[in-house]
């Protein structure tokens, strides 16, 4: 059965079986935004008709008894400095919202609709993603949906608390310094930060040109790792799908000491050190 808790590449494995609709699974997310939103904090445009529209043309593709795409039917929502035709580009600030409307969609959204993927909206962030907490001055803090009195952390504080309420399986982000990994963190999700370059940033309002990277947050790293792929820019690098059953041996983890060996709790240091299989 394709719930809340189901994962995208579940959800498009049963799309493209014919055995749930994207039409079907789409009106679920969309009901689950309405009715759980006003409490999160996660959502701060929902792009009904729109998400409908895309889900018609997934399930048409199906029928036809064509390739609809590997995220075929798969609602996601993106951080609201993403470019979304139609709508401003917030990037968190109320100023923006008097800025003319984005023509076009950021080249991460299209590579997902191009796999099949269902655009459900905008979600809330730090003010110009100058922030670690989730919250917002002008749409109200994105809220941890373990724990509502607790924050997401930020600045993709949206995109964590609709990943992890289960509202989409996927959502996009963005990391400056920790834009992604914070509220990935604090929501208890799989988050990446990109390898720099390995992700287009056109078509989204800029924080920092040198560091600003784009990056997936889900409930599982195959969902990572296939939206990923699917939003590759061409030639930049292998896709990530194929080597997440070769486990982690052989690979180097850095890890960084001084300032932070010395200023974090007992407890976090003793878990990096674990990850970092260190002796």
């Amino acid at each position: 059965m394709i719930d809340r808790s189901s994962t995208a590449l579940e959800i498009a494995a049963a799309v493209r079986s014919g055995a749930v609709g994207a039409v079907e699974v789409t009106r679920a997310a969309l009901t689950r935004i309405e009715a759980e939103n006003p409490q999160l904090g996660a959502f701060t445009a929902v792009t009904s008709d729109r998400a409908l529209a895309e889900a018609e043309r997934v399930d048409a593709v199906v029928a036809a008894g064509g390739d609809p795409g590997p995220l075929a039917g798969v609602p996601f929502a993106v951080k609201n400095l993403f470019d979304i035709a139609g709508l401003a580009t917030l990037a968190g600030s109320k100023i923006n919202a008097d800025h003319p409307l984005a023509r076009h969609d950021a080249v991460p959204i299209q590579r997902l609709n191009k796999a099949g993927a269902v655009l459900a909206g905008a979600l809330n962030m730090g003010e110009y993603a100058y922030d670690f907490t989730g919250e917002n001055c002008h749409h109200g803090p994105s809220r941890n949906p373990h724990n509502p009195a607790h924050m997401s952390g930020g600045s993709s504080g949206g995109s964590g608390t609709a990943a992890a309420a289960g509202l989409v399986p996927l959502t996009l982000g963005s990391d400056t310094n920790g834009s992604i990994r914070v509220p990935s963190s604090f929501c208890g999700l799989f988050g990446l930060k990109p390898t720099f370059g390995r992700l287009s940033r056109e078509g989204t309002f800029p924080f920092c040109y040198s560091l600003d990277h784009l990056g997936p947050l889900a409930r599982s790293a195959a969902d990572l790792a296939a939206s990923y792929d699917a939003m590759l820019e061409p030639g930049s690098a292998a896709p990530a799908t194929p080597v997440l059953d070769k486990g982690s041996g052989g690979l180097r983890i850095a890890v960084a000491d001084d300032y932070f060996a010395r200023s974090a709790m007992p407890e976090a240091f003793e878990a990096v050190a674990k990850v970092a299989m260190r002796p």
